[in-house]
């Protein structure tokens, strides 16, 4: 005798493996979800090239008491990057053979990792908000500061209030530059 398998009921025997059709929502939903972002990696690796994401510098002057100060510095920087900073000093006729004196606020050069500074200052103090350094007059009319360092990895999305002056003898300000850094992450 042969036996016949059983046959399964009507509504199970013709199903198939495979999935039912997208809905067309979902399928433009997804579309588009895919372009927005195409269209934004676009724009972020665009903006990569032309180095929004880098370090862009600035400079800013300030004349007074017969003193002509130019600072640059980093208008725009990240953390862990190299960031510029220096200062010109110039004074029509020579330093004479006074120190050079200048003061920095202490909370913007804080978020820095120094790797050097050029000239070393023959004496530094601080007086609780500003470095003050005490630097030998160069020959000449113009002395020049340059500050090798790097943003701290932990600062970030800040904006860096700087602020440099040249003293006087007594310790008064004869010309003060003001600079503002903005740390992107």
């Amino acid at each position: 005798m042969i036996h016949e398998p059983p046959v399964a009921p009507e509504e199970t025997r013709h199903h198939s493996t495979l999935p039912p059709p997208p809905d067309i929502r979902s399928v433009r939903r997804g579309r588009f979800g895919r372009r927005i972002f195409t269209v934004a990696l676009v724009v972020f690796l665009g903006l990569g090239l032309v180095g929004l994401y880098g370090v862009r510098t600035g400079s800013t002057e300030a004349k007074g008491g017969g003193y002509e100060v130019t600072v640059t510095y980093a208008k725009i920087t990240r953390p862990g990057l190299a960031t510029p900073w220096s200062m010109e000093i110039r004074h029509p006729g020579g330093f004479g053979d006074e120190m050079v004196t200048v003061a920095v606020a202490s909370s913007y050069f804080d978020a820095f990792d120094e790797n050097g500074f050029a000239p070393d200052p023959v004496e530094s103090s601080n007086d609780g908000e500003r470095d003050i350094w005490r630097f030998q007059p160069p020959s000449g009319d113009v002395m020049t500061l340059s500050f090798d360092a790097r943003i701290e990895p932990g600062v970030q999305l800040t904006r860096l209030k700087g602020e440099v002056s040249v003293l006087d003898p007594a310790g008064a300000e004869v010309v003060t530059a003001r600079f503002r850094t903005v740390v992107m992450p």
